[in-house]
């Protein structure tokens, strides 16, 4: 079991908040999938490039903070009495969820349907009228809370599995199973679906199950000091290869003549061997990032320690402030993809400016 800090965790932290805040924004300007704001869609050769980082990041970046979240949970209800604990996880997960749902979602449908469409209606119309809530991209901290509460009633159980780490076979036999069962839900369940009031997407839910739960056996069984340096750079290269070689061939393969709809679900071709990719390569970047992040970035000065403290703002107020920015840049008219390049690093400086102004607020900041 871990008791110093993980400097390189922290330093993981931040970019992969990073890449949720341009995960939106690529989708704002063109990108597939689903946001507050869409400006255009893009076109080949774009929206090939546009749609392998969606790709890429949806394979393993939210399955990882499910990861890295179970294993401070298995390390922090150890520490602490059951009250305790429960009350933290309340003010930590609760509040902000709570504030996303009644207010910073409005907000950010508000500012789009004000600023970008030209909407009469006020915040506070949007707020109470329209009661325009919901989760919004706090679905994850939703799962988190529950999963949570799941693991306080099943801790025992799970605190006593021990095993050690498991072999390259292992993982991608395991790592083949969940893009099974990812694939076979998303027979019923496309791409893009959410369980009705919960913004919950259960077409990738198997995933963040999976890795929670390999995040509270790798903290019981120290398995993160199984992975070196040496075992990253192998993972990391054999899913460049997933990314740079197979994805973009089977892009345009299967989406030659109807684009991306073959892959988000049902009996095709596209949907199997998306789902299986997905998992593989998922699997191999955490793991490769874990054994390059141990050697390359396992420490911290003021800077780093002040953008990983603000990683959780960043997460709950960055809706809004993305989509702000968008209304603000919408006369500016380049090519979508050159947009999203210059607009990424002044999204990226915004909203890891205001969440740590927020933690500068003595009362929000053990809340963010």
């Amino acid at each position: 079991m871990t008791t110093s800090r993980l400097y390189y965790i922290d330093n993981l932290r931040i970019f992969l908040i990073s890449l949720v805040v341009l995960l939106h924004l690529n989708i704002t300007y063109g990108g597939p999938g689903d946001w507050y704001y869409n400006e255009s869609s893009a076109e080949m050769p774009a929206l090939l490039l546009q749609a392998m980082f969606n790709i890429t990041n949806q394979s393993f970046f939210m399955g990882m903070f499910f990861m890295i979240s179970a294993f401070f949970t298995a390390g922090s209800i150890q520490r602490k009495s059951t009250g305790k604990f429960i009350a933290e996880r309340l003010i930590r997960l609760g509040i902000p969820l709570a504030i996303f749902y009644f207010i910073l979602q409005a907000l950010t449908v508000w500012i789009n349907y004000h600023f970008i469409r030209h909407d009469d209606a006020s915040l506070w119309d949007f707020i109470w009228k329209y009661r325009v809530w919901g989760f919004g991209p706090l679905w994850f901290v939703e799962a988190l809370l529950i999963f949570t509460f799941l693991f306080l009633i099943f801790r025992k159980s799970l605190l006593r599995i021990r095993i050690s780490f498991p072999g390259t076979k292992l993982i991608l036999l395991s790592a083949i199973i969940v893009g099974l069962i990812q694939f076979l839900i998303r027979l019923k369940f496309h791409v893009g679906y959410s369980i009705p009031h919960t913004n919950l997407q259960l077409p990738f839910f198997i995933q963040y199950i999976v890795l929670f739960i390999v995040g509270i056996i790798a903290y019981q069984n120290n398995w993160l000091d199984s992975i070196d340096f040496k075992m990253g750079k192998r993972w990391f290269i054999f899913a460049q290869i997933m990314i740079l070689i197979l994805l973009p061939i089977t892009l345009y393969f299967g989406g030659k003549e109807n684009g991306m709809e073959p892959f988000l679900g049902g009996m095709t071709w596209q949907s199997f061997v998306w789902a299986i990719w997905e998992q593989v390569t998922g699997f191999a970047l955490i793991i490769g990032l874990l054994g390059l992040a141990k050697k390359y970035a396992d420490s911290q000065g003021k800077l780093a320690q002040a953008l990983s403290d603000s990683a959780y703002g960043v997460f709950v107020f960055h809706a809004p402030i993305i989509v702000g920015i968008s209304a603000l840049l919408l006369g500016f008219t380049v090519p979508q993809l050159l947009k999203f390049v210059i607009v990424a690093p002044i999204a990226l400086l915004v909203t890891f400016l205001f969440a740590w102004l927020i933690k500068q607020v003595p009362v929000l900041k053990k809340i963010f």
